[in-house]
């Protein structure tokens, strides 16, 4: 086990899991293309080392997402 903690391998595995969990909201807000990406992020950013802005930027990255242009042109067509 102390072979494992002197290898650099491992401590950058660890450091590239650390920055994915950490940027796993915006990561979620982009996939998704939610609809105020700008606030994920900064929640992400500001909020995250405290956890709660951790799950607050998760929770908006599961709001709602972009209205596409074709679908918001087809609604207003109907009426």
């Amino acid at each position: 086990m102390d072979g494992l903690s002197n290898s650099y391998a491992f401590w950058i595995l660890v450091f590239v899991v650390l920055v994915v969990v950490y940027l796993l909201p915006t990561l979620v807000g982009l996939i998704r293309g939610v609809d105020r990406m700008a606030l994920v992020v900064l929640v992400n950013l500001i909020g995250a080392p405290t956890g709660v802005g951790w799950v607050a930027a998760m929770i908006l990255a599961f709001g709602p997402r972009r209205a596409s242009r074709q679908g918001s042109v087809a609604s207003s067509a109907s009426w």
